[in-house]
């Protein structure tokens, strides 16, 4: 039995709404039902990136209506999801995960070379791993291209990005490939630099200024029909602040600068499409080098207050393959992770207009983390109906090498925090297995409903435990913190109906042991309130996630797509801290593979009053955004296989306004808004 199905229908199963740069109307044939049932039970939105100008990871999330963002600049943005930012959502370059000890690192590595982002919804622990409590993103690279001859062939692209108005600055990026029939060479760089933004009342927001530079190389050699080895080198730097750190403190403007954030990522892997009797496997081993300074500045005539680095360095290896057995495709993967972690601080006498000498930062001068983890999961599909069935164990140990430097806190913070610091060094060791178990059934193309449960856990981060910050004693450690544990219920369903396609999802999270940051009521000799991290008995994150769109022509459409979510401590019924207010977001479009493209967008926020008191929140109020752009898609022009010139203007009517996952809690006294109008013109060619 055979149906034919429209690819928007298909796009639509992986339970996330595609974006409208994805929409594609044209009929293809299909056997049974099995990709749709492959497609649902995965579980997460898949983001190609072939004919897409994207410099930031930023760029390519921004399409999935259910991601939302905390906002420092467009640097370091980090990706919420239900609810959740790093402390919920991994960020996986192939097998390696960039922030399992580094907060804002998901955006320190190019995407020049990426072929697509998966961005999975929901605890996800049972295939990913620890950490994947409300979602996860896992970057893929291209894969290399070989032709049949000896003769090699070149291509290559060059991308340009200049914004204007309110923000101003530029990307540049430039690749090329060198193939035959044996080998690959890869080569390509991103170059942006950035200035200060400026507001809807046209105010410069200090501090809110980046450069970045990416380089990207990589090498592939063909070892038979269907396998190859491969090598690849990436190098990322950053200069940034960050203007939500400012505060005032004895009349002078202090705020943290991170001028030299750089990252080292090494691949070496072989794949290959059939061994010993599975498929697709592939093995990799990843090494990364990250390092960080973050400083202490004043806005004065001498800016040096104090400096603290963190080192880190990962190794580790993935295996992965699957394996079809008539109604089943068994999917296997093992990774093996060890993260060491160091830093230091010093602080600057203004008196003697020195530095003073090393020393252990506020929290641990060194951890390890390190995990096995193994998954295996399993598609099933009898006709209609499908299941995915899968399960995780991860062995993690944490070892802090040594601890809080308690006499940096003396003269910081009250005696009666003091008992807190604990001087000792751990050692611990978790067994943590997760589950999942989803099911479907395609009652037609119009009505496709699907019940998933699942379940994760985390074990805390080095800063939540140890409180290793370097804001002047305004975070205490706490190193009794348990292991935060999610149970999720997802139920919704997707289908097309004539032009009319859409997609849904209510969901219901339970926690045990939820890890917020809380205020103690003490404040240091700074006049900095201090915080810390401590383990809620039950909290609850639900919502839903809904996607209505309608092919009003081929090759145009309009789509509405709407998110809520809240978040409750069940011990006193009080609101957790960093949710997102309820967003829709109403669009027109018009999508070409090659000719004209334009969209218009209006983004309705509403406020968020529901706020975690014990947290420090601050209220936001609700606004309306209107966002536009337009361009076209050439052909072949002169010697470039294709060309694509865009104009894209937002927040046209120069609102004021600000993200409430930007706002820092009660630790800021500066929330500047976010950019006022701003316009861009990007080009995009291949050679």
């Amino acid at each position: 039995m055979k149906k034919k199905l429209s690819l928007i229908t298909i796009q639509m199963c992986t339970l996330a709404a595609f974006a409208a740069q994805d929409t594609k109307i044209q009929e293809i044939d299909i056997k049974d039902t099995a990709l749709l049932q492959e497609s649902l039970s995965s579980t997460k939105s898949t983001i190609k990136l072939e004919d897409e100008t994207v410099t930031s990871m930023n760029d390519a999330l921004d399409k999935e209506f259910f991601v939302e963002f905390k906002k420092t600049s467009g640097y370091s943005s980090e990706p919420y999801i239900r609810g959740r930012g790093n402390k919920g959502v991994p960020v996986f370059i192939e097998g390696l995960r960039l922030n399992a000890g580094h907060d804002d690192s998901t955006n320190l590595f190019g995407m020049t070379d990426i072929a697509e982002v998966d961005v999975y919804r929901g605890a996800n622990g049972a295939k990913l791993g620890m950490g994947a409590m409300s979602g996860a993103v896992v970057v893929k690279f291209k894969e290399p291209e070989f032709t049949n001859t000896e003769d090699f062939k070149v291509s290559g692209f060059a991308n340009s990005e200049f914004e204007f108005l309110s923000k101003d600055g530029n990307s540049n990026s430039l690749g090329a490939n060198l193939y035959n029939n044996i080998i690959n060479l890869s080569l390509s760089g991103t170059i942006s630099d950035y200035n200060n933004y400026e507001n809807g009342n046209s105010d410069e927001v200090l501090h809110s200024q980046y450069d970045t530079s990416n380089l990207n190389g990589s090498v592939a050699f063909k070892t038979s029909d269907d396998s190859y080895v491969y090598a690849r080198y990436m190098e990322d730097k950053a200069d940034s602040e960050d203007p939500y750190t400012r505060y005032l403190n004895n009349g002078i403007w202090t705020y943290t600068d991170r001028p030299n954030d750089k990252g080292k990522t090494y691949f070496v892997g072989f794949r290959k499409d059939y061994f010993a009797g599975v498929n697709n496997f592939d093995i990799q081993y990843f090494k990364n080098d990250l390092h960080y300074d973050i400083n202490t500045k004043k806005e004065a005539t001498i800016s040096e207050q104090q400096e603290l680095f963190r080192d880190s360095n990962t190794n580790g290896v993935k295996i992965s393959t699957n394996k079809e057995l008539g109604n089943h495709n068994l999917s296997l993967a093992g990774t093996y992770s060890d993260m060491d972690i160091k830093n230091g601080v010093r602080n600057f006498n203004s008196t003697t207009k020195t530095w003073g000498s090393w020393m252990s930062a506020f929290g641990i001068t060194g951890g390890e983390i390190e995990s096995y983890n193994l998954s295996l999961s399993d598609d099933i599909h009898y006709d209609k109906l499908f299941f995915n069935l899968a399960s995780g164990y991860e062995y993690v140990k944490r070892d802090v090498t040594s601890n809080v430097n308690t006499n940096n806190f003396n003269s910081l913070i009250p005696a009666t925090l003091l008992s807190q610091v604990v001087k000792q060094n751990t050692n611990e060791k978790d067994n943590l297995i997760s589950l999942s178990a989803t099911v479907g059934y395609e009652v037609s193309t119009a009505f496709i409903p699907y019940l998933k449960l699942s379940n994760a856990t985390r074990t805390p981060y080095f800063n939540e435990q140890y409180g290793n910050n370097p804001s002047n004693g305004s975070q205490i450690p706490n190193q009794d913190l348990d292991n935060e544990k999610v149970y999720g219920v997802d139920i919704g369903a997707d289908g097309q109906i004539g032009k009319a396609y859409y997609s849904s999802a209510l969901y219901y999270q339970e926690y045990k042991d939820y890890i917020e940051l809380v205020n103690t009521g003490y404040k240091t000799t700074g006049n900095l309130p201090i915080k810390q991290f401590v383990n809620l008995d039950e909290a609850e994150i639900y919502g839903a996630e809904l996607m209505l769109g309608y092919n009003i022509f081929n090759d145009i459409f309009t789509e509405a797509s709407y998110t809520y979510t809240r978040g409750k401590n069940k011990d006193d019924n009080q609101p957790l801290a960093y949710i997102t207010p309820q967003k829709l977001t109403l669009s027109l479009a018009q999508k070409r593979k090659k000719g004209l493209n334009w969209k218009l967008e209006e983004e309705l926020v509403d406020n968020q009053n529901k706020i975690s008191t014990v947290n420090g929140e601050k209220e936001t109020a609700g606004y309306a955004l209107t966002n536009s752009s337009v361009g076209y898609a050439f052909g072949k022009v002169g010697v470039f296989k294709s060309a694509n010139i865009s104009f894209e203007l937002n927040n046209i009517f120069d609102k004021n306004y600000r993200e409430h996952l930007s706002k820092v809690s009660s630790t800021a006294y500066y929330l500047p808004n976010e950019a006022g109008i701003n316009g861009a013109v990007a080009l995009q060619v291949k050679f």
